[in-house]
């Protein structure tokens, strides 16, 4: 992708979770995002004859104006042109509608009827947490999540909200969710969940010292919402205040079951 790109990208980056991150800091984690991004279409194209992927950065009509509100689509080679313009016209509304450059959970269906998948590309990089003796742990990387941010809240700052029980009692109060007990509270609230998710959810990780990429598996949203717990992500002066759905990374699939 062209610095200039990178640049906008960078420009218009909300900050949920990391407010005093640095420009440089933004420019390198794009860059790291925009490389598995890259890995991951070399992949599809290489590996999964079927498909095809095409990044939302080559539909995108807001010239990077707007914060990305997934990476691309994921669907079938033999997709109906007309279906497939549609449903990329259609996004491109609703984004340009949108202030902070969303899609409804109605169109999100729509994709999904149409064996179109929204789909988010992951990367971390590989850090001394995932080594053992200097060496990269299959095991130690398992250990991590794929993450999505809730529907209701993405940060809590007074820091009352812990698990999903303080999550439904948030939504409850703040957001008019209704529920008749506990049990019929957790349901109602996964099913909205799922449907504010993106469908396919891949993880990437980069070793920056040896310029290697490990694409580590993906998690389609239905067994994402199946697995998840609500959390918190402990780093003081980075996401001590974001809240995630998490869904271990074992309970996701290889690449190349998909």
């Amino acid at each position: 992708m062209p610095n200039n790109n990178i640049n906008k990208i960078v420009e218009n980056t909300v900050e949920t979770w990391q407010p005093n991150r640095t420009e440089a800091s933004k420019i390198q984690d794009t860059k790291i995002g925009k490389t598995a991004e890259n890995i991951f279409t070399s992949y599809i194209k290489e590996n999964k004859s079927n498909f095809q992927y095409l990044s939302y950065d080559n539909f995108r009509t807001n010239n990077f104006k707007k914060h990305a509100p997934f990476d691309g689509l994921l669907f079938y080679k033999d997709i109906n042109e007309s279906t497939l313009k549609n449903i990329i016209d259609k996004i491109n509304q609703e984004i340009t509608k949108s202030e902070f450059g969303k899609v409804s959970d109605e169109l999100k269906s729509e994709c999904i009827k149409n064996k179109i998948y929204i789909v988010e590309v992951k990367s971390t990089r590989i850090s001394s947490r995932h080594k053992i003796n200097g060496k990269i742990s299959l095991e130690k990387i398992l250990n991590d999540d794929f993450l999505e941010y809730p529907k209701f809240l993405r940060t809590d700052k007074y820091g009352k909200i812990n698990n999903f029980d303080d999550y439904i009692d948030f939504a409850k109060k703040y957001r008019k969710f209704l529920c008749k007990d506990h049990i019929d509270c957790i349901q109602k609230i996964k099913e909205l969940e799922k449907s504010n998710m993106r469908h396919l959810y891949f993880r990437i990780y980069i070793d920056l010292d040896t310029k290697t990429a490990y694409i580590i598996g993906y998690i389609y949203f239905v067994d994402f919402i199946k697995y998840c717990t609500l959390k918190k992500m402990r780093k003081r002066n980075k996401s001590e205040f974001a809240l995630y759905l998490a869904a271990p990374l074992k309970n996701g699939e290889k690449i190349d079951n998909l």
